[in-house]
């Protein structure tokens, strides 16, 4: 057996074993300095390594490059986590590929060594690889251009309701509340009064300016501090940094988390509703506006009343929006028109 039916042998079972052996051992759900799948991979890296030293087998830099290029491959399908996009795949392994073949165009003699069996097989003294070649290439570019051209056909778009109605009450820790005319109880008064805006009693802004960004009103943006710290300590994971549903587990879900700077969200909506929503999370969504898919917990089940009620404030503050008051304000204020 010649060394380099040794060295595919060698990689294919090493690889299996591996694989299947110990990467499961490897990425336990909460990993290590030494358990994880970062080690688990230096290991493999190790492994092909080592049976080629100490073998002596010194497979030709065909062989070699083409482990180079399937070690990255490997890295990037199987061991980096999370996953990536396809895109992105595709340009980590352009310049996995462009890496591979500087590696074996290092000098004249390596890269000789290199063509030798392209050559050999493309003018025929590889008989038997040549027929194997010229056969499979066309089926090859066949399959490809069949699956490509043959019609396929798209699931049914799933219907949900972005904004469920909210019931008339909801209770929070024992307590039933009346959503309809209910309000945040930290944005009163001299902090930032509903009704306290432009003309008509309306919640518009006045010369531009939005009272509730005053940072003179000491009360509100204690409260608002106090919702900031809950959101980054609970929220930000999934809702991003920058409230932009972007947050680090975001990719996973399906709808992905809302996005509270989008003018869609948050800016279309009572504090109240966002206090249910909050509060029930997607277990407790009613069954008319399923199917929802929201991955949120319920909220009450982790923070006070007075956390949520932060928490929304900050939201507001943070993105700058102004919620979007009852009824009665907004007839009042299409009453001065």
């Amino acid at each position: 057996m010649n060394n380099v039916v040794k060295g595919i042998i060698l990689y294919v079972v090493g690889w299996a074993a591996f694989h299947y052996g110990l990467f499961p051992l490897m990425t336990p759900k909460e990993p290590t300095w030494i358990v994880n799948r970062y080690v688990y991979f230096l290991l493999f890296v190790f492994y092909c390594i080592g049976f080629n030293i100490v073998l002596k087998l010194k497979p030709p830099i065909a062989l070699n490059g083409l482990a180079v290029w399937l070690l990255g491959l490997y890295f990037y399908k199987a061991v980096l986590y999370p996953p990536i996009p396809w895109t992105l795949l595709i340009t980590y392994m352009m310049l996995w590929t462009i890496g591979t073949f500087l590696y074996i165009s290092q000098d004249p003699k390596t890269f000789a060594e290199f063509r030798s069996p392209i050559v050999k097989t493309v003018i025929g003294e590889y008989k038997i690889a040549r027929v194997i070649v010229f056969i499979s290439m066309p089926l090859l570019v066949a399959a490809a251009t069949y699956k490509s051209l043959q019609p396929s056909f798209q699931e049914p778009v799933e219907l949900r309701t972005v904004h469920p109605a909210p019931p008339a009450t909801t209770k929070v820790h024992g307590k039933s509340y009346t959503l309809e005319g209910l309000q945040n109880p930290f944005r009163v008064d001299e902090q930032d009064n509903y009704v306290d805006g432009g003309p008509g009693g309306s919640a518009l802004p006045i010369e531009g300016k939005f009272p509730f960004l005053d940072a003179d009103k000491h009360e509100y943006m204690k409260s608002i501090t106090e919702g900031g710290t809950i959101f980054f300590e609970n929220c930000h994971y999934c809702h991003g940094d920058q409230l932009n549903g972007l947050g680090m587990f975001s990719h996973v879900f399906n709808p992905t988390p809302a996005n509270f700077i989008d003018p869609g969200t948050i800016a279309m909506l009572r504090e109240s509703f966002l206090f249910w929503r909050v509060s029930k999370g997607g277990p407790g969504l009613p069954n008319e506006s399923t199917p929802w898919s929201s991955a949120m917990p319920p909220w009450e089940e982790h923070l006070k009343t007075e956390e949520i009620w932060k928490v929304i404030l900050f939201e507001y503050w943070y993105t700058g929006w102004h919620p979007r008051t009852f009824d009665e304000e907004s007839s009042a204020a299409g009453g001065e028109e």
